[in-house]
């Protein structure tokens, strides 16, 4: 399955007229020769790369019948083969007085009634509603679930879990897509941590006059098999490749710089801080409140959970764009839309927004603030970013070679003396890099220099171990998880000797749970015939390390080991040897 594949089937929704939304994604192009030319759409670009990443978690905002759920359900067809009947089973639908029963399941009726004995605990088994277990997940109005309903669907997403009455539940992978319809009477407000755990957030508008020509002429009732769109997909699959598309060292920088840039201030902590606030007085006098800082226009930081999103579909719009690594435009791209609903930005940057929209002389660069302005803003802080970054990359970069200890000394002298300069005024050069610099790397950047010669000219496993076994302990050294790494590459280089044994079957059923990490060398096993209900699984190595439930029919068994010769495995194979 290929981004091509994906791409076809999206364009044969809109050949037949089934999803008609224009509006392309700014900055975004494809990569592939074939699909050079091909525009990349906004919303099916985003909503399709939401399922492209295990546990995704997307939020679509517009008006009423702007194609927000009926967009959900396509893809649900096509990407897991639910015919339309199915996919509703996978839809909950938000509603003021929804209870937990409606969302997650109910007692078994029939034990509770007598009529069906309680399980092997003695206790009354919970009947999962279809929306739990189910791969594909939507919530229609998400906004008018109370506040208790989102309490429960906050495990579900935070932890994959969910509990009713004394039963917990482990939620397999799943693709979630929640709507948001404008404000009325009978909406919630979403608290913050509740759509801290949506990865995406698309303002969707309704189509444009151009797309009009093409809705309402399609009968509604016309059983389109969309789950024939794409036959041979496996997503899980699918997520695994796009798992292996690896980073540009300045894209993961780059991710790194936004988180910080989104927290740091000179004076407080602002994710923990009540009194103080940039909408207050927390910016007078300082000298980070000119125009082309952040700081001073976020309320409200970043959590963690943004970086780890921000990788994961970092890869999937690369992958879906099919460039070979992600680079810092595909973050350029994504961020907005992964950032905006999760923090807050000052009132006063916001107004000023405002204002400059009103400008006509700056209205055709803002003309769409007015659809959602803690988007635009959002995209303008990334700019904002992405601006002081590219001016301190070269030291960022160098930063992270002191950690590996690949500098010189006098190369991290000149290093560290170029970045004191004053010539850089980043808040976070200044505030957070170049005091570890100077507190915690020039004491010992010598020592690190030493070890790393050490890593480098050592042959011998066991005195590599022993380095890393003393490094652990040596605190004063900063990098040395890093360090530790290194040494780890450095032995799973070398050769590990291989020793055979050969056991009988005595000892091998016996201890089977021990044995079966153990490759076996049988050439013969197909000859002996499987058991399906053995509890003894033994990998063959003739099998391309398959599992393989044998029968133990003959008296002895030879085993090859290869590693450690100090690990318990090894130790009972040498005093069990015949």
């Amino acid at each position: 399955m290929t981004n091509i594949d994906i791409v076809r089937s999206l364009d044969r929704l809109r050949n037949d007229s089934l999803y008609v939304h224009n509006d392309e994604l700014p900055g975004a192009s494809f990569y592939s020769d074939r699909l050079k030319g091909r525009k990349v759409y906004l919303v099916e670009t985003l909503a399709v790369i939401n399922a492209l990443v295990e546990r995704g978690t997307m939020m679509l905002f517009g008006g009423h019948g702007g194609g927000k759920t009926t967009l959900a359900k396509y893809l649900g067809q096509i990407f897991c083969h639910l015919t339309k009947d199915k996919i509703e089973d996978c839809i909950l639908r938000g509603h003021p007085q929804l209870t937990e029963e409606k969302i997650l399941g109910s007692l078994d009726f029939a034990q509770i009634t007598n009529n069906k004995p309680l399980n092997k605990y003695g206790k009354i088994d919970v009947v999962w509603n279809s929306f739990v277990d189910s791969k594909w997940k939507i919530i229609d109005e998400i906004n008018r679930l109370s506040p208790y309903a989102q309490n429960i669907l906050l495990s579900l997403l935070a932890e994959g879990t969910v509990k009713y009455q004394d039963e917990s539940r482990i939620i397999p992978p799943f693709t979630l897509y929640a709507t948001l319809n404008p404000k009325d009477n009978a909406n919630e407000e979403l608290s913050l941590p509740f759509k801290d755990r949506f990865a995406l957030a698309l303002p969707i508008t309704m189509p444009d006059y151009d797309s009009f020509s093409t809705i309402g002429k399609r009968d509604k009732n016309s059983r389109d098999k969309l789950e024939e769109y794409l036959p041979n997909i496996d997503l899980s699959e699918v997520q695994k490749d796009i798992k292996s598309i690896s980073y540009t060292s300045e894209a993961e920088l780059f991710i790194n710089y936004i988180i910080a840039s989104y927290r740091l201030c000179m004076r407080a902590s602002k994710e923990s801080n009540d009194t103080l606030s940039v909408d207050k007085n927390l910016c007078e006098n300082c000298r980070m409140k000119g125009e082309e800082k952040v700081c001073n226009k976020i309320k409200q930081p970043l959590s963690v959970r943004v970086k780890e999103d921000l990788y994961r579909y970092g890869k999937a719009l690369a992958w879906f764009l099919g460039a070979p690594q992600v680079t810092t435009e595909h973050i350029m791209t994504l961020a907005p839309y992964m950032i905006w609903h999760r923090t807050v930005l000052s009132k006063k940057f916001t107004l000023s927004l405002t204002e400059a929209w009103k400008d006509e002389s700056s209205k055709k660069h803002l003309n769409d603030f007015i659809t959602n302005i803690d988007l635009n803003g959002t995209r303008t802080l990334i700019q904002l970013i992405k601006k002081e970054f590219d001016g301190v990359k070269h030291l960022l970069e160098k930063f992270e070679e002191v950690k590996t200890g690949k500098l010189s000394q006098t190369e991290f002298d000149a290093f560290l003396s170029e970045a004191s300069s004053s010539t850089y005024n980043s808040l976070i050069l200044n505030a957070e890099i170049l005091p570890v610099l100077k507190e915690k790397y020039l004491p010992v950047y010598g020592r690190i220099i030493d070890y790393n010669k050490k890593i480098d000219s050592c042959s011998n496993k066991d005195e590599l171990k022993s380095l890393k076994e003393d490094m652990a302990f040596t605190y004063d050294i900063p990098n040395r998880q890093y360090l530790s790494a290194k040494i780890d590459i450095r032995l799973k280089g070398m050769k590990m000797r291989k020793s055979k044994f050969t056991l009988s079957k005595e000892n091998v059923i016996a201890n089977a749970k021990i044995l079966s990490s153990i490759r076996v060398l049988a050439p013969n096993f197909e000859e002996l015939g499987l058991l399906k209900n053995n509890d003894y699984q033994i990998l063959d190595i003739t099998k391309d390390e398959c599992t393989l439930n044998v029968r133990f029919a003959r008296d002895l068994y030879n085993f090859v080991y290869e590693g450690d010769e100090n690990d318990e495995i090894f130790q009972y194979l040498s005093t069990h040897a015949c």
